[in-house]
């Protein structure tokens, strides 16, 4: 796969040293993907990352009961690029499934606790390593907002609050179980906005509903099976969940 010029080029690997590349690559599998094969599920153990070399990968919500399909699709991953990252993100499970978009996507695979032994060692490559992917983590999540803003003057838009504190306590994983939810229900006028913490670091994941002209409301300790319920309830039903109002 070209080495350490190949991993050089991933964008979770920025600012590496030679040495610190070849530590990296030290504990790397290579393996090849046909189309529409699986790589990962969402809900598994995240233990690794996936560096793409080449080809593409799709990342989508498997919905229950349904055969997958392009329309999941929420990032589409290209070489240079990472899947994975999540395993250095509590809780240390794949939010997403990924497939094969291609006929051979050539990845290279490194496990975590690889990473783990060669930060210990060398705890300015932990430090790059994360904070890099607090970058792609940034980025993704900006992705994910304007893919789920379908319309630009929406009559209803979610806030999910992703504040260092409301990542660490589930609001990725809130996040994904909204916009799962957007894509069954195929509504065309929600949007969805990914904003800071609101000053209630242990009330969270926080969300933020505002319907019409409504008052805002604004759900605490929020998690995925909350969220579908609240999208159900109050999004297509119209009843504000009060047991999960905040400070109510």
């Amino acid at each position: 796969m070209g080495g350490l010029n190949f991993l050089e080029k991933i964008d979770i690997f920025k600012g590496f040293s030679q040495d610190q590349l070849k530590a990296a690559s030290e504990g790397g599998q290579e393996k090849q993907y046909g189309y529409e094969e699986k790589l990962f599920a969402e809900g598994e153990d995240a233990d690794r990352i996936w560096l793409v070399a080449e080809g593409q990968v799709h990342l989508r919500f498997d919905l229950p009961g349904r055969p997958t399909s392009e329309q999941n699709t929420v990032f589409s991953i290209s070489a240079g690029q990472t899947l994975g990252w999540s395993s250095f993100v509590p809780p240390f499970k794949y939010a997403l499934s990924a497939y094969s978009a291609v006929k051979a996507c050539n990845v290279l695979q490194i496990k975590k606790d690889h990473l783990l032994e060669c930060f210990d060692k060398d705890p300015r490559m932990g430090l790059m390593f994360m904070t890099n992917v607090a970058t792609i983590a940034s980025l993704h999540f900006n992705q994910l907002q304007e893919s789920a803003t379908v319309s630009p003057v929406s009559k209803v838009k979610i806030t999910v609050h992703m504040s260092t504190c409301g990542i660490a306590a589930g609001a990725r994983q809130v996040m994904s179980a909204l916009v799962e939810e957007i894509s069954y229900a195929n509504r065309q006028d929600i949007e969805v906005a990914s904003a800071g913490c609101i000053g209630q670091c242990k009330n969270e994941p926080n969300v933020t509903v505002e319907i019409g002209s409504s008052e805002p409301v604004v759900y605490q300790e929020m998690t995925p099976e909350k969220m579908r319920r609240i999208f159900q309830k109050h999004i297509l039903g119209g009843e504000v969940q009060d047991e999960y109002v905040l400070n109510n």
